[in-house]
Parts: structure tokens; sequence; C-alpha cells
């Protein structure tokens, strides 16, 4: 999975036209980026993770339940609320600011592919502390719990009886799902201070709370929709090399399109804001004469990604297998899109980039 590096630049967030020295156009532009702040934070950033949570819970009394009795119904009633849990996951993966990007959280969420050998190690040896230390990123979160649910045997029976008969096996998922938890529930608690700094950050500074969303929105975008759930699988970064093992949901195999439309939804979604001030309606108020549709060319962009997505295998593993060109052209699309946002939409509201793009592309 791409990291994010930072950059500090002296370049300004600035969704205003030129360097007008029209006081009530400024007025106009702060209310505007105050208002879309608002919408962020109350209609999509604070309520996903809220709903996150509320999914998460729900695993978690599965998960319990299962280690009480394992059988098919309490493994498949597990399995249903994992992937409740990782399609909510999808709709506040962009959202790494704040108490989020302090805590490093979506690192611990969903870096995958999961390190089967680290997981089976700890398991071994039932350190769960080890944890705590970035390099075991990988064997936690919604990545390691496909695994642990999906692939630690070789069919159901033989999964329900490694857990009846080595508790280790329970004691570990117990360890992942409580640590999902309480990483999420600090999340959410912590937006209820959070909130004010972040709507009032209004400045014409890069770490501005407008800018950074932003730029965490077209870092989610370009890196973990585009690369993470097609490129890398694909082999656009490795000289064509496919790794179907490096899809979303390697071990399930059936749900690894449904993700990335859902995370293709949310996308949407939150460009366009629901209705209310957005990216797409700072792009219409301040559109230009060389680029005067931008905002609607970006949705046509999208809505074509996700023809292309519904036209691959449910089963990504299959597609790469079988037909991994057609993958291959729906990242050409996706890319199309990333030229569009990070370029032209960035050049319109004249922000800065501020991380660095270090996969060659």
């Amino acid at each position: 999975m791409f990291k994010k590096i930072v950059v500090f630049s002296l370049i300004s967030f600035a969704f205003l036209i030129g360097c007008s020295d029209d006081s009530s156009s400024s007025d106009t532009v702060w209310e505007q980026k105050s208002q879309m702040l608002t919408n962020w934070s109350d209609n999509f950033i604070i309520p996903n993770y809220q709903n996150l949570s509320d999914r998460l819970s729900d695993l978690e009394n599965s998960v319990a339940a299962f280690n009480t009795d394992p059988s098919l119904q309490s493994l498949e009633d597990v399995r249903d609320f994992w992937l409740q849990a990782y399609k909510t996951w999808q709709h506040v993966e962009m959202f790494n600011i704040g108490p989020a990007e302090q805590t490093f959280y979506h690192l611990k969420m969903n870096v995958f592919p999961t390190s089967v050998s680290n997981i089976e190690n700890i398991i071994s040896a039932g350190n769960y502390s080890i944890l705590d230390n970035s390099p075991y990123n990988s064997a936690q979160g919604f990545p390691a719990m496909d695994y642990l649910l999906f692939g630690i045997a070789e069919d159901d029976a033989s999964i329900i009886n490694l857990y009846s008969s080595n508790p280790n096996y329970g004691n570990y998922l117990t360890e992942i799902m409580d640590r999902m938890v309480i990483n999420t529930n600090y999340v959410v608690n912590e937006w209820s201070s959070y909130r004010s700094a972040f709507i009032s950050s209004v400045e014409n500074t890069a770490t501005s709370s407008a800018n950074k969303m932003t730029n965490d929105f077209i870092y989610h975008y370009e890196k973990g929709f585009r690369a993470n759930k097609f490129g890398i699988p694909v082999g656009i970064f490795s000289g064509g090399n496919i790794y179907p093992d490096k899809v979303e949901a390697y071990y399930n195999k059936n749900v690894s399109r449904t993700l990335a439309l859902e995370a293709m939804d949310a996308i949407k979604m939150f460009y366009n804001g629901n209705g209310n001030p957005s990216l797409k309606q700072f792009l219409d108020n301040f559109a230009t004469d060389e680029m005067p549709n931008l905002s609607s060319d970006i949705n046509t962009q999208l809505d074509l990604c996700k023809s292309s997505i519904q036209g691959l295998d449910s089963n990504f593993v299959n597609q790469l297998n079988n037909e991994y060109l057609e993958m291959a052209a729906t990242y050409d699309i996706i890319q199309a899109g990333t030229v569009l946002l990070k370029t032209d939409m960035l050049s319109v509201l004249q922000i800065a980039t501020d991380y660095v793009d270090a996969d060659g592309d």
C-alpha cells in the first residue's frame, strides 16, 4: 500500500480568483469554504465514522458468539458482519485527517495484502503487543480478518475445527477485533472536539482544513483507490507482472468488486456533496474559460469508472488470472479521473499538492 509523504509548500490554498482585493468577494469565499467544511464534517466524516463504529460493534458481537460456539452458522454471521463493516470502511478511508492522521489509524485498518507469516507467528507466540509496531500493521484490520475468516484452512469445516481445537486463533481474532473497535471509537470521540477547529480553519494556507481535506480526497482516489485496488494487482507499477494475491479481500475472493464499487460511490458522493457545498460547487462557481465544464467532466469520468468496474468479475483474482487486460483498461479509465482531479481541479481551485507522487506514474 502506498503511504502519504507530506510536502510543506509555500503555495497557498486559495479558492480566490487571481489575487483580488475585493473584500466582499473574499468574505463570500470564506463563507462558502466554512459551509463546505461544515457539510464535510456533519454529513460525511462524523456520520460515516459513527456508522463504521456501529458496524464494528455488530461485528464484535458476532466474533464473541463465534468464539463461544464455533459453527457454520456463527462463522457465516461473522463473515456477513465483516463485509458490512468493510463496505462502510470504504466511506471513511479518505478521511485521513485530524485524529485519524495523528494516530495512523488508517494504517491499522486496511493495509493489504495481509502478512500471513506475521499473523501465524503472533498467534503462536501470543505476543499481541507487537501489533503496536508499524511493521505489523499488515497483521491486523480488515485484511487480517479476511485471512482468519476465509483463508486459514481449505474449507469451512476445517476452519471451524481449527477454531474449536486451537483457542489461540479465536484469541487473536478477538484481539484484532478489539483493536479495530478501540481505534475507531477514539477517532469518533475526538471528532466531537476537533469539529470546531476543522470548520473554522478557512485560512489561506497549505495546512488549512479545506486544503488538507481536498488533498486527502485526491490522495485516496489516486493511491488508495486507483493504485491499491487496481494498479498494483494488475502490474502497472511492476513491469506488467500481475499479482492476484494483492487484491483487496483476497481470501474471500468474491467481494473485491463489491468493495471497489462501494469506494467509487463514496468518492462520487463526497465530490458532489449530496447537493450541499462541495468541490463540485466550487468548480461551478469558479469555472475558467479554459475549463468551463470541468465539474461535469469529472462526474462523467467517475460514471465511466463505475461502469468499467461493474463490467469486471466479482472476483478480482479470477479477473486477473483470466482477463487481466480488462482490469488494466479499468485502471486507465480511473487514471483519466486522476488527471481531472489532481491536475485540472487543483489548477482551477489554486490548491498546491501536499504529497509526493512516488509511484512513477
